[in-house]
């Protein structure tokens, strides 16, 4: 079963498994590349988000609850969101910035699992299309 057949039925665990095997077979025989940072070589230093989001100025910028602790994605959230991860929320992103929920995009240029000129593309649109404040 290939990925576009499990995307058309929603078959989105299969989906995640086929995409995480892509992305290992990939990352081997790149090297052992980051796929947060396909240029480099080394772990990903988690650091810098939880640095992030732990600043005052951010909580302030995105009205970050300051009574949660902010931090990397934890194991269980990941077994928990499983076949989530594949489902596409382009929508309901976009039905929350009409709301004016206030939303982070965040997406780096060297990313190998988001692909950052389609992510580029679609940011472009929805703010043409709606009255959407961008910061």
């Amino acid at each position: 079963m290939n990925a576009t057949y499990q995307e058309r039925i929603r078959s989105w665990r299969d989906l995640h498994d086929t995409f995480e095997n892509v992305l290992d077979f990939i990352v081997e025989r790149a090297g052992n590349i980051n796929v947060y940072d396909i240029t480099k070589y080394h772990d990903y230093p988690d650091i810098l988000i939880e640095n992030y989001l732990k600043n005052p100025n951010t909580q302030d910028l995105w009205k970050l609850n300051k009574e949660l602790t902010y931090n990397h994605q934890s194991e269980n959230v990941y077994e928990a969101m499983f076949e989530d991860f594949m489902k596409p929320y382009v929508s309901l992103v976009e039905d929350l910035l009409k709301r004016k929920v206030h939303v982070l995009v965040y997406n780096g240029q060297n990313d190998l699992i988001v692909e950052t000129p389609g992510t580029f593309k679609w940011v472009e649109r929805v703010h043409h299309d709606s009255a959407v404040q961008f910061r």
